[in-house]
Parts: structure tokens; C-alpha cells; sequence
């Protein structure tokens, strides 16, 4: 997104101001080109390139949770957050966006918010068939008060064996 003063006079100088959305982008170089319109029949228009490295507030490894199993199984998986030390912060709270697919346990790495968390994430939801799932952290950080991981699934329907049960 960009912001102009409008008309620049012949000869005349300017800002332009440029906002890059970077939401999402924590610890990728970004590029973001933008057009400047000009009344010079040589250069008609300028294209310029704002680049970038994106600072990340947070490390979460693995950054997204896909399960895949048997309904009924017990599907579990951990995430780890650390805190970018520049930005540090405490979770205050950890939920999905709903109770019907997920339970999560929220746990921290040492006596300091900063060693980071361990969140501990276990589908619940016992029926075949997908699911997708959002988990929000909500923390102190002014920069970055809600943190989100996202989970997908896909529970299957267990064999039947020879006497009609599931395996």
C-alpha cells in the first residue's frame, strides 16, 4: 500500500510512503514492487522495489500441524516456541478456535518465559472424516499479541476385521 501528496511539481521532491504487509512472513527476505506515474514522455513510469528481511518475533518449529491416522488413535504431536530474544513475551493463554477437535497443553521450557514453551497438541476429535483447526496464542508482546498456528487432519476409518469390529 502506498501514500502520495499527489502532483510533484517539475523539478520538485517529495515522500512517498510505502507500507508492506508482513504479516506471516517472520524471518523471509520480501520484495514489493510499486508504480510511480511521471509526466516525462521518456520514463512515463518508474517501477521501484522495496526488499527487505522480515524480523521474526517468535520461532515455532514445526510452524503448522498436519495429522493423519485412524479415528480412535491417539494423535499427538509438540510444538516448540521461543521467543525472538529482541522481542520477548509470555503466553498468557493458549486455545483453539474451537473444543472439538483438539486438546492442548501449554507448558514452559524453563523458569523463563524467554527458553520458550512447549505446546503439547492431541486430537480428540474421534469421528472419520477432516478437520482444520486454529490454534491462538495470545501473549504480552504489544508488536504481536495473538500468535497463530494452524492444524489440519484427516482421520480414516479403521479396517473392519473378519468378525465386523475395527482393528
Amino acid at each position: 500500500m502506498a501514500s502520495h501528496p499527489g502532483q510533484i511539481p517539475a523539478g520538485g521532491r517529495e515522500k512517498i510512503s510505502v507500507v508492506v504487509h508482513t504479516g506471516g512472513r517472520g524471518g523471509q527476505k520480501v520484495s514489493k514492487s510499486f508504480r510511480v506515474f511521471t509526466n516525462d514522455p521518456k520514463q512515463p513510469n518508474v517501477e521501484l522495489v522495496v526488499t527487505g528481511k522480515v524480523e521474526a518475533f517468535v520461532d515455532i518449529e514445526p510452524p503448522r500441524l498436519s495429522f493423519i491416522g485412524k479415528a480412535g488413535e491417539t494423535l499427538r504431536q509438540e510444538v516448540r516456541i521461543t521467543p525472538n530474544p529482541k522481542y520477548p513475551f509470555t503466553i498468557k493463554e493458549a486455545k483453539a478456535a474451537t473444543d472439538q477437535n483438539l486438546r492442548i497443553d501449554l507448558k514452559p521450557l524453563g523458569k523463563k518465559a524467554k527458553e520458550g514453551y512447549l505446546l503439547t497438541v492431541t486430537v480428540i476429535k474421534t469421528n472419520p472424516g477432516t478437520f482444520a483447526e486454529y490454534i491462538q496464542l495470545h501473549t504480552d508482546l504489544k508488536e504481536k499479541p495473538t500468535i497463530g498456528i494452524s492444524v489440519h487432519g484427516r482421520l480414516m476409518t479403521p479396517p473392519v476385521q473378519g468378525d465386523g469390529n475395527p482393528q
